[in-house]
């Protein structure tokens, strides 16, 4: 049977994984090689080609649910259910957004009736709430995230999550509609909203209430970039995200409960220890707890996991934790074939066979066995730390050692217990354990925030898979109960890892990154960094600055920025300025439209140079403008190549720059304005650049039109060849010797069945 799992998980992890899925015409053929491999006692092989067969066809559905193309950017009229808590973010211009997953019983018109999943954003005033049935005429598109190195892969997401297609709502109509759904899906998620109220009306302070209601019922709404990021520097940001941890914690404080009654029980000639009260105890709490998280794929993933371990010490069998951490991943294989594009299922089976591991020879006192795992976990975690998030934290273990205990024995069941009471009525006694429960949160908070702005706690580490898996044997050879000559070779192993830099530019390169509709482009030469705009968003976050600039800069190891430059105050252009010049050094600011103190105006004519021939020259404002007329138009020379970079100049400024600079403006490279407008790229302006390649930065499904199919028609007869951050993510410009180009599209080459 193990053999079998063991071809099942290979083929589920290769599906996975796989730009393609078995053709329909093929699966009746594996019928009999199958049944041939099964009488030959080949398990392995029979395994995988049943999970090749099963996950294709489960593939297959899942691509016929999405929304067809036809459908694309259409307005389609939905009825259906609010099937989980909406998660509430400000936007831009005041306005808070409601995103929530809507399951979809009706659509009109029917040939768009193919999504059963979609995820919504509403930006209207109407509060939605879980199991509420709905019609909303929202605007659909496909499945469809961001695509840049270091980033968040938003794509594999949707897949994992089942979302089978994401929109906006245009009219959510008078009020909720009748209608019959899950009656455990509505009941349950009604629960999470009516404890995540109860816990922001508790007189609690931002930061606690936050993290609160994220350890209780998973609503991450309150949890902002600046909170992460201090969890993250502290490498505790795991803590944040109802996951193995926080369900192993409950089912370990039920299981000890579960002993003590048993004991009582047993006293009094009850039962005697027949029953397996403290493994059913666990499970129960454990299931309720990951009712109240929403059954989010992280806590379906940690009770599989529970349940496989309780059921084999209840059931008494000798099987070691490899096993039922083996038969947990299958199970959860059957679950949901995808589950393997989740890092949270590589770090939660990382961690549980490091802790398995550690424990079949760990030795030693009550010290070092306290030690000796947060140690362990630690090294473990730092290549893969690495290689998904681009860094770790040094002070992790330390951080754990204090909190897990802290949130396990104290927080956590004083929430719960809260929780508990709020559900049943008694408001003020909730509001008494959750205001007892954050009190070491607004201890620890103030300390913790002092103490990081004057250490580097995060250290960026960059490094390749190899790497990461060297340092992963390395961190296994140091932690072993091995001579020092052993530990001090696991020591070398780890170093690459820790010591790898990306090299800096020398030869000039030109990123425009994928921030959807917005502008950010990063232009590297000798050494030195300029950066053009920061994407949209909300200043006050979240913006494409924290989600995609800042991990995109820190994985190509930038650390200072020289020159940035933001074209005008659009926020597409400037939500991430406070957030880009809170993060790194910036030594000199640019802004068409002055809106901070240290800035200078980036008027026509203001020079510089860099080492290496590389020269830089602003064409326009020519003085004080207002809107998209007063961006920064910025012409980069490097030996044998022009870029220019335009901002959202309109029609009227192009033909003011051509009036003025005349052949000057001539680049090989052209940023097209205004993310490809209509108002802009007229042809006169396309034949006084002269570009061979011309760029496009708008969002995919651009709900502007952008860009505009006359636009397209112009720069096809100008002769350039164009690309569009839309759908080919992010483009990566290398500029070699006289000017030659390599140019390489982030979502060129491989690309999986499901994206």
């Amino acid at each position: 049977m193990r053999s079998w799992m063991i071809g099942w998980l290979a083929a589920t992890v290769l599906l996975a994984f796989s730009p393609w899925l078995l053709p329909p015409w093929l699966w009746p053929c594996l019928g009999g090689p199958v049944a041939i491999l099964v009488l030959r006692g080949r398990l392995f092989w029979a395994g995988l080609l049943v999970a090749l067969l099963v996950c294709s066809l489960r593939g297959q559905l899942e691509l016929q649910q999405r929304l067809p193309v036809s459908c694309h950017g259409r307005s389609i009229a939905l009825t259906g259910q609010v099937a989980s808590l909406p998660r509430r973010s400000p936007v831009a211009e005041g306005r808070l957004r409601q995103r929530f997953e809507f399951l979809v019983d009706r659509a009109h018109p029917r040939d768009c009736a193919a999504p059963r999943r979609v995820l919504l954003s509403y930006y209207g005033d109407r509060e939605i709430k879980p199991g509420q049935w709905w019609r909303f005429e929202s605007r659909l598109r496909r499945p469809w995230g961001l695509s840049n190195p270091g980033s968040f892969n938003m794509q594999a997401w949707y897949a994992l999550s089942g979302i089978d297609a994401v929109g906006t709502v245009r009219s959510a109509g008078g009020a909720p509609v009748a209608g019959v759904g899950p009656a455990l899906s509505a009941w349950h998620h009604r629960l999470r909203a009516r404890v995540s109220n109860a816990i922001g009306q508790a007189d609690l302070s931002d930061v606690a209430a936050a993290v609160l209601a994220a350890i209780t019922v998973a609503d991450k709404s309150g949890i902002d970039y600046r909170l992460w990021q201090l969890f993250q520097h502290y490498g505790i940001n795991h803590l944040l995200v109802i996951s193995g941890l926080h369900v192993a914690l409950v089912a370990g404080l039920a299981f000890w409960l579960g002993k003590v009654s048993s004991a009582c029980l047993g006293s009094l000639g009850v039962g005697q220890g027949r029953y397996p009260v403290s493994e059913v105890a666990a499970f129960t709490l454990a299931l309720a707890y990951a009712a109240l998280a929403g059954f989010s794929v992280a806590t379906q993933r940690a009770l599989v996991m529970l349940g496989c371990f309780l059921l084999a010490r209840a059931l008494r069998r000798g099987n070691s934790g490899f096993n039922s951490l083996f038969l947990a991943a299958w199970l959860l294989s059957l679950i949901n074939p995808l589950v393997f594009l989740g890092t949270g299922f590589w770090l939660s089976f990382g961690a549980v066979a490091t802790l398995l591991w550690l424990g079949c020879w760990q030795r030693g006192g009550r010290l070092g066995r306290v030690l000796l795992p947060q140690l362990a976990m630690a090294l473990a975690m730092l290549p893969m730390g690495a290689l998904w998030f681009g860094g770790s934290s040094w002070v992790s273990p330390l951080a754990n050692l204090l909190m897990i205990p802290l949130l396990g024995l104290y927080v956590i069941p004083l929430s719960l217990l809260g929780a508990s009471l709020a559900l049943a009525g008694a408001g003020e006694l909730a509001a008494a354990c959750w205001q007892m429960a954050a009190k070491p949160l607004d201890t620890l908070w103030p300390a913790a925030g002092l103490i990081d702005r004057q250490a580097a706690l995060f250290l960026p580490v960059a490094g390749g898979t190899l790497a990461t898996v060297v340092a992963l044997i390395g961190a296994a050879l140091l932690v072993m109960p091995l001579t020092m000559r052993w530990r001090l070779g696991g020591l070398f192993m780890i170093l690459p890892l820790l010591l790898a830099r990306p090299a800096a530019r020398v030869e000039p390169q030109l990123d425009v990154l994928d921030v959807g509709q917005g502008t950010a482009v990063v232009f590297r030469a000798s050494g030195r960094v300029l950066l053009y705009d920061t994407g949209g968003g909300n200043p006050a976050g979240p913006n494409l600055a924290q989600t995609v600039v800042l991990p995109w800069l820190r994985h190509a190891g930038v650390e200072r920025i020289d020159e940035l430059v933001i074209s005008h105050n659009d926020l597409d252009h400037s939500a991430g300025l406070k957030g880009v010049l809170a993060a790194m050094p910036v030594d000199r600011l640019w802004q068409g439209e002055a809106s901070d103190a240290r800035a200078r105006r980036c008027l026509a004519g203001a020079a510089w140079s860099w080492p290496g021939g590389t020269r830089f020259r602003f064409l326009s404002p020519s003085g004080p403008q207002e809107g998209n007329d007063a961006s920064c138009v910025l012409q980069i020379v490097t030996p044998g190549l022009r870029i220019l970079l335009p901002g959202d100049i309109s029609e009227r400024q192009e033909r003011e720059l051509i009036r003025y600079w005349g052949g000057e403006l001539r680049s090989e490279v052209l940023l097209v304005a205004h993310h490809g407008s209509n108002t802009s790229t007229y042809q006169a302006w396309l034949n006084r650049v002269a570009p061979e390649v011309a760029v496009i930065a708008a969002g995919y499904a651009s709900r502007f039109g952008h860009p505009h199919p006359q636009v397209l028609a112009r720069l096809q007869r100008s002769g350039a060849v164009v690309y569009q951050t839309a759908g080919q993510g992010a483009l990566q410009f290398r500029i070699g010797p006289a000017g030659a180009l390599s140019i390489t599209a982030n979502r060129a080459g491989y690309k999986a069945w499901w994206m």
